[in-house]
């Protein structure tokens, strides 16, 4: 039987009347309505991929067995649903903890079980984990051999989408971007610093992914006040080295001039399979005086053909340079920018590359400024995930008003702030696997747009208003649960859940 009216409506309340127009009332109604319903179709994702069963293997789960309500799934599925939709502080699980289409996204009961009311005797949950119960998840995680998995789980998920979304098995090439960024804290969490760059008390991780692929394949999460590069040479020979074996045949490296350094580039160069890199460099006074002349006679040249220059966007020169600190020489490219309007003097940077010269001076600054896209993708990281790295160390000076009988070490708060950023990572990862997913459905001929314009890839923050922060109402009907969303909604879900249906289940990796 479905649920009656009289049982969905509560008794008369107060009702709320705005000023502005005395036609209109607002009153609560005892139904179960959400703003999320786009937790579904992530759990469905997350299902076609296999992430969730494929963590809870490998993570170690310390607590007893027989005192477990929230399962190690559910609790991974709340975390990366949350961040996902949005919800990025652990006390909004408080909040959201009775919201309809969030307990059915992450629970592990068939049916309409997420939804009733467990007996007391069920070791079974009564809606979604607590905010304790998350910061313990989040404490679990922080554990040496648990962040190992977080960080290969997201190298799963690009090796799966490889493989699963990508036009082969493998690519003939791709493009490893490095770049760091600062992500504000308001506190003094453990290892946060004053930047003086950015001005901010921060940390500073060391950010790896790529542009080609619109993917964060991950991240190190470093003191507020270190230099961009450090730890890089550490780091970067993991993902190297998974990338030539899983992904593609040729790899570029590609930075800004905070990176190369004489160590790192001879390691490259040394490497082999041989890795190709582009970076810009600092000009340096003996570099920008032994290219002055050329700098001199492009701005005598833009006096007499300003419009033609400027049509050419930029002038490349080959130089063969070895640095006072270079163990070799080596090729750097000066690239001459036009001046823009209201400057005097024409622009100028350098780059250095390891490719020859078939890789000409127009197109090595073209594959350069394809790093804008990488650029533009940590912003949307920052924007749309806000992760919140408020890990920090706080002792209990009491118990219910009395002090504590007994104390547990303290857990660490940088690899707590660690774990949070590879669960935003991958909640950034399957936002972008929904935007491909969405592009690939948008992509057959004959299919009708549902925008007044040609498919194009969405931004992390478009999925989320399209796809996930759906309004529904959900109701329960002869063991069936309904959720009914607009028509407008369903058109999207349904174009995309076809799709998911033709190319089945992710192969199994790992």
């Amino acid at each position: 039987m479905g649920e009656s009216l009289e049982r969905q409506l509560p008794e008369q309340g107060a009702v709320l009347q705005p000023t502005f127009n005395g036609s209109i009332r607002i009153e609560a109604r005892r139904e179960r309505l959400t703003g999320d319903a786009g937790a579904i179709l992530l759990r469905e994702i997350m299902e076609r991929v296999d992430l969730i069963p494929w963590l809870a293997q490998r993570l170690q789960d310390p607590r007893r067995p027989t005192m477990v309500i929230h399962p190690l799934q559910e609790l991974l599925r709340t975390e990366l649903t949350m961040l996902a939709l949005g919800w990025t502080n652990a006390d909004d699980a408080d909040l959201l903890r009775h919201d309809p289409a969030l307990r059915l996204a992450v629970s592990e009961r068939k049916q309409d079980g997420p939804l009733r009311t467990p007996s007391e005797e069920a070791m079974v949950p009564d809606g979604l984990a607590s905010q304790p119960t998350i910061s313990r998840l989040l404490a679990t995680l922080s554990q040496e051999r648990n962040l190992t998995v977080l960080a290969e789980a997201n190298l799963l998920l690009a090796q799966q989408r490889c493989a699963w979304l990508g036009p082969r098995q493998r690519l003939p090439d791709i493009t490893l971007d490095i770049d760091s960024l600062p992500l504000k804290v308001h506190g003094q969490q453990a290892g946060s610093a004053y930047n003086g760059y950015f001005h901010i008390r921060c940390y500073h991780p060391l950010i790896f992914g790529s542009a080609d692929t619109h993917e964060l394949f991950g991240a190190c999460l470093r003191q507020g006040n270190v230099h961009t590069a450090n730890g890089l040479e550490q780091q970067l020979p993991t993902y190297l080295d998974w990338v030539h074996t899983h992904v593609a045949d040729q790899v570029t490296i590609r930075g800004d001039a905070g990176f190369p350094s004489d160590a790192l580039l001879t390691d490259l160069e040394q490497r082999q399979p041989r890795p190709s890199y582009v970076f810009r460099i600092k000009s340096y006074p003996p570099l920008k005086a032994a290219t002055q002349h050329l700098v001199v006679a492009y701005q005598e040249d833009f006096k007499q053909r300003p419009q033609e220059l400027r049509e050419q966007e930029f002038r490349c020169h080959e130089l063969c340079y070895k640095g006072d600190q270079w163990s070799r020489h080596r090729r750097v490219v000066l690239v001459i920018v036009p001046p823009e309007d209201g400057d005097l003097f024409a622009r100028s940077f350098f780059l250095i590359t390891s490719f020859d010269q078939t890789m000409t001076g127009p197109l090595l600054v073209d594959l350069y400024r394809e790093r804008g896209t990488y650029e533009q993708m940590l912003g949307e990281f920052k924007s749309t995930l806000t992760p919140q790295l408020s890990s920090t160390v706080r002792t209990k000076t009491h118990y219910r008003g009395q002090e504590p009988s007994q104390r547990y070490p303290c857990r660490d708060a940088f690899a707590t702030n660690q774990a949070i950023l590879c669960l935003n990572l991958l909640a950034y990862n399957l936002l972008s696997l929904t935007a491909l997913l969405h592009e690939r459905a948008h992509r057959r001929h004959g299919r009708p747009k549902i925008f007044g314009r040609s498919s194009q890839r969405l931004s992390p923050k478009t999925v989320r208003q399209l796809y996930l922060n759906v309004p529904a109402r959900v109701t329960l009907h002869g063991r069936r649960v309904w959720v009914s969303i607009s028509q407008r909604a369903a058109d999207h879900w349904q174009c995309l859940w076809s799709f998911l249906d033709r190319v089945g289940a992710a192969p199994v990796i790992g």
